[in-house]
């Protein structure tokens, strides 16, 4: 069965966790540059002595610290989403259980670092290769089989049987056929 949807939302899952880990990387990096520090600061002590809802107690240093913290989390977070994704793709074809299971947990992983749109590409392939069946090749094997069954038993019984016999048989079912149709006067 030609799986193109789920292969297209995992590669899409996949290459937006990819666009996370920059976005995150970005983060981390902005937030060590002195500029972006001094800036940061310069807003952040306005912030606070403009609002009394801050908690004073908290310092532009230990801001920009949970900034390359968070920058941390979700480069690892979302490497850990794409590598699940990467095996979801693999196995796709082979066992599409484990493939879904795989995508599930890479949305619910990605959905960690605020990645909406990886989240909702996993969960949906992953849905979808829950509910897709596999399509089967012998989908109308068995009635031609028994078709096969059928054309055997009466070339067998037409081996034995004589000429008259024949021609009776074929009598009586286009009686039959004659009597059963209602359109045949």
């Amino acid at each position: 069965m030609k799986r193109t949807i789920e292969y297209t939302l995992l590669i899409l899952g996949a290459i937006f966790s990819l666009i996370g880990i920059v976005f995150a990387f970005i983060i981390k990096t902005f937030s060590k540059t002195p500029e972006f520090k001094s800036e940061f600061e310069k807003s952040f002590n306005e912030q606070i002595q403009g609002s009394q809802d801050v908690p004073s107690s908290v310092t532009a240093d230990q801001m920009l610290n949970g900034f390359s913290a968070f920058g941390n989390f979700a480069i690892v977070i979302l490497i850990i989403s794409i590598l699940l994704t990467v095996v979801a793709i693999v196995f796709v074809k082979k066992q599409r259980i484990l493939s879904g299971v795989l995508a599930v947990v890479a949305g619910l992983i990605s959905i960690l670092t605020l990645n909406v749109i990886s989240f909702l590409l996993l969960i949906i392939a992953g849905i979808m290769l829950f509910v897709r069946k596999n399509k089967t090749n012998n989908q109308f094997e068995d009635v031609n089989f028994q078709n096969d069954l059928k054309h055997d038993q009466n070339q067998n019984e037409n081996e034995f049987d004589s000429n008259e016999q024949q021609q009776n048989r074929i009598e009586e079912t286009d009686k039959k056929k004659k009597d059963d149709d209602p359109y045949i006067y």
